[in-house]
């Protein structure tokens, strides 16, 4: 398994993903998964980009507002 593939399926992206947001086409994508190809550095690159933005924005839509122990969590903070 490439690194392509590794950082793919750690961050949830799909083979369409990877054609969609590289322009790349899918039958090139389909023989770096099956590795027939070995895909170049910047392609490498790019997808770890894309994977940490996805991980990073998985995180942020299950972060949860920190309340404070006795505080009114309906009550807004005002300085």
């Amino acid at each position: 398994m490439n690194n392509v593939t590794r950082y793919c399926r750690q961050a949830g992206l799909s083979s369409q993903d990877l054609v969609s947001k590289l322009r790349i086409p899918a039958p090139v994508v389909d023989k770096w998964e099956k590795g027939e190809l070995v895909p170049p550095a910047w392609v490498e690159q790019k997808v770890f980009d894309l994977a940490q933005k996805e991980r990073t924005r998985q995180l942020k839509q299950n972060r949860r507002p920190r309340v404070q122990p006795g505080s009114d969590p309906k009550r807004r903070w005002r300085p």
